[in-house]
């Protein structure tokens, strides 16, 4: 293969011709190499691999619920003595546990239907309105049969004592023993029998002199101006036909006497509604 370099001037334009002068031979040049086979292409470059993807980020995790608080327990139903539907509490009798004062100072009738009503109440019984079974003297004069409300009246065993004010004061009638009991359901002692009531057995004041000055008195003084009248709470057993459970004999008025002859001042209570 010859290579001529053929230079032509055309005035100023300058043509440069490379001429390849093969004898015989196609001077067409082939793209291939010189086996005629065409020249084996560069390999292309590799394409660069694809950056993985970015992995997911895991969830988080649910937050776990609150457990519901507990509910608050049921308050427990009060104690109330049988007070069922909204009744009263069936007791509507008793002898007092307890003196009713100090001697015959019981802080006068108003003294004594307190600690009757506080008396109950101690025993879930303050549902009612009670008042002491007492005469009395003085400018407020009272017979303690007036006192005492209509009746029925109820001990604290259940028993019914007497129907009502004529049947509690009735010819011959007398409460019995095994009947009176104290607002905590304990018998009377027999050492403890003498109750104040200041009554004859009709239920009237015995004498204004019977009643310790209107129950305001504490005092040794032996005389009519200055005594108690009291009711036995065993005159049915006594023997006694001048005893009743109301009326029975007449003491001091200081806690000493009334000590000395069997007694420390207690009270009957009377539930009057």
């Amino acid at each position: 293969m010859r290579l001529a370099l053929v230079l032509t001037s055309l005035g100023s334009l300058v043509l440069f011709c490379v001429v390849q002068a093969c004898s015989g031979e196609d001077t067409t040049p082939q793209a291939g190499g010189s086996s005629g086979e065409p020249p084996p292409g560069s390999s292309g470059s590799s394409g660069s691999s694809g950056s993985s993807g970015s992995s997911g980020s895991s969830g988080s995790s649910g937050s776990s619920g609150s457990s519901g608080s507990s509910g608050t327990s049921g308050s427990s139903g009060n104690n109330d003595a049988g007070n069922e539907g909204g009744a009263k509490s069936k007791m509507t009798f008793f002898v007092t546990s307890v003196p009713g004062g100090d001697g015959g100072n019981l802080g006068g009738i108003t003294g004594a239907d307190k600690k009757c009503q506080d008396l109950a109440a101690a025993v879930n019984a303050g549902d009612h309105t009670w008042h002491a079974y007492l005469s009395v003297g003085g400018a407020n004069a009272a017979n303690a049969k007036d006192r005492i409300g209509p009746g029925p009246w109820e001990n604290q065993k259940g028993t019914v004592i007497a129907t009502n004010v004529a049947a509690l004061h009735a010819q011959g009638f007398n409460l019995k023993n095994a009947d009176l009991f104290d607002e905590k359901g304990t018998a009377v002692p027999v050492n403890r029998h003498d109750i104040l009531t200041g009554s004859k057995q009709d239920g009237t004041l015995m004498t204004p002199e019977t009643t310790c000055t209107q129950w305001t008195v504490n005092g040794n003084a032996n005389n009519n101006a200055n005594r108690a009248y009291v009711g036995h709470t065993d005159s049915d057993t006594n023997g006694n036909q001048n005893d009743a459970w109301n009326a029975a004999h007449t003491v001091g008025c200081s806690t000493a006497q009334m000590l000395n002859a069997n007694g420390e001042g207690r009270l009957y209570c009377f539930a009057i509604d």
